[in-house]
């Protein structure tokens, strides 16, 4: 990545996509088709039917550009705000630069990462060999069904369960990277199996986590997915504290987390209707219902009793939460924290070898961790601190004065995105922060006084 940085300034990358083969540009990171950017044929076929076009391809280059960009240059240490420049060979360089298109775009990364991004379109040399149309997986054309992101995680599966019972129109598009887990329908060819590209570093290695685009990446995928199959429904199957907790609860420097949330679902319809004419609509059923709530209902289901415990919750790399060689949640990051919250608002338990951090009520925070874990860092507690401190804050939401104002801003722009009154979201969001809150307490209250999570709070007040 090319940076340059002054003191108090924003980090500046450029980068270059190319062609195979095509020439690097002076001073700009190469970043080419088939190298850092690699399409894989078996999974792009699952996208091909008679909608499948250009533009599809297109928009898969820039999703995965923007993933480059992200990923290879850190934020600053005190600021957050980095600035983009991408030159992007497309296919039709006057829909691309169109203000239409090109405002959509800027607009759903701007408000999602929180970075300025600054994207010139040219022509490409060579028609993509990638958008031939002779491999045609699927051919059918339903604007009944619903195209729902399909992973491991607890909210997806729940959800998924939950639309599905019985129901033929659901259409799962997966977004997980653990093929184990993938749906099956006997020998039929399923479309939207996998991911159909990955991202590879240049010759520096990736330098930053934050990893913000993965909303406009899968949204982007589901938004194709539509448009290949015809339909205007996409349901994201976030719950509320996931979908809203991000943006309602800020950090010391960072940016608020939209990547579910609706005020950043409507730039991405905006950007969709733009690209391809139809409008795509994005559903979150489960906004107003806690995680805890979903899963309630969700291990209820006589059907799919029991699959919530093999769900997957943890933000952690595989070989930072190994015991004894097998993988485990951590247990206190803030997604795991959330699921644990979750687990007992459900009135379900789970096995406590499923963490790393087995034990919460430990009065120490190393105590907490299984007792062959040895590879414990200053970063985990940081992350333990901020996991728990998030929950907290959003639970204290309601009953503060200091945000009151915020709270009934943050109702109209929502009422706004949504297409509801005012009254109406400032009593939904209320009722989901006072579930919330009252989870949390009863949680809090399991946990005992000595727990080393009581103790984090208890400084923090």
């Amino acid at each position: 990545m090319s940076v340059n940085v002054l003191q108090g300034e924003r980090p500046i990358g450029r980068i270059a996509v190319l062609e195979p083969k095509a020439p690097a540009v002076e001073g700009w990171t190469a970043v080419e088709i088939g190298k850092q950017i690699k399409f894989k044929m078996k999974d792009l076929n699952r996208y091909r039917n008679r909608n499948w076009d250009a533009r599809v391809y297109d928009c898969l280059v820039i999703a995965a550009a923007v993933e480059f960009c992200d990923r290879s240059l850190q934020r600053p240490a005190w600021g957050w705000t980095r600035q983009f420049q991408i030159m992007l060979p497309v296919h039709d360089v006057t829909l691309w630069n169109s203000p239409e298109v090109a405002a959509a775009l800027v607009s759903a990364l701007k408000f999602l990462t929180g970075d300025e991004w600054d994207l010139t379109f040219y022509a490409r040399r060579e028609v993509a060999d990638e958008i031939d149309g002779q491999s045609r997986l699927f051919d059918w054309f339903d604007g009944s069904k619903t195209i729902v992101p399909f992973s491991k995680g607890m909210d997806s599966r729940a959800v998924t369960a939950m639309l599905d019972n019985g129901s033929d129109k659901l259409i799962r598009m997966r977004v997980g990277s653990d093929a184990s887990d993938r749906p099956k329908k006997g020998s039929r060819k399923v479309p939207f199996m996998a991911v159909p590209y990955e991202v590879k570093r240049g010759p520096q290695p990736f330098k930053e986590s934050s990893a913000r685009t993965r909303g406009f990446k899968f949204s982007l995928l589901s938004g194709i997915a539509a448009y290949l199959v015809g339909t205007d429904d996409v349901v994201m199957p976030e719950s509320g504290q996931g979908a809203l907790g991000p943006s309602l609860v800020q950090t010391s420097h960072g940016y608020e987390d939209y990547r579910n949330n609706p005020l950043f679902l409507g730039r991405m319809q905006q950007l969709l209707f733009a690209i391809f004419g139809q409008q795509v609509t994005f559903r979150l059923p489960r906004l107003w219902y806690t995680k805890g709530q979903t899963l309630r209902d969700f291990a209820a289901m006589p059907a799919h009793a029991g699959e919530w415990s093999a769900t997957w919750s943890c933000w952690q790399q595989n070989r930072q939460v190994s015991v004894d060689r097998k993988r485990r949640h951590c247990g206190i990051c803030a997604a795991c924290m959330l699921r644990r919250l979750s687990v007992h608002a459900a009135g379900l338990e789970e096995r406590p070898e499923a963490y790393v951090w087995e034990d919460l009520h430990a009065f120490e925070f190393e105590d907490g961790a299984a007792r062959s874990f040895n590879k414990i860092t200053p970063a985990m507690r940081q992350y333990a601190i901020a996991g728990a401190l998030h929950l907290d804050h959003l639970a204290e939401l309601r009953s503060s004065a200091l945000h009151r104002k915020r709270l009934a801003r943050y109702s109209w722009l929502l009422a706004e995105a949504l297409g509801a009154t005012h009254e109406d979201i400032e009593r939904k969001l209320a009722d989901l922060l006072s579930q919330h809150e009252m989870e949390w307490m009863a949680f809090m209250s399991d946990l005992g006084p000595n727990s080393f999570v009581s103790k984090w709070l208890a400084w923090s007040r």
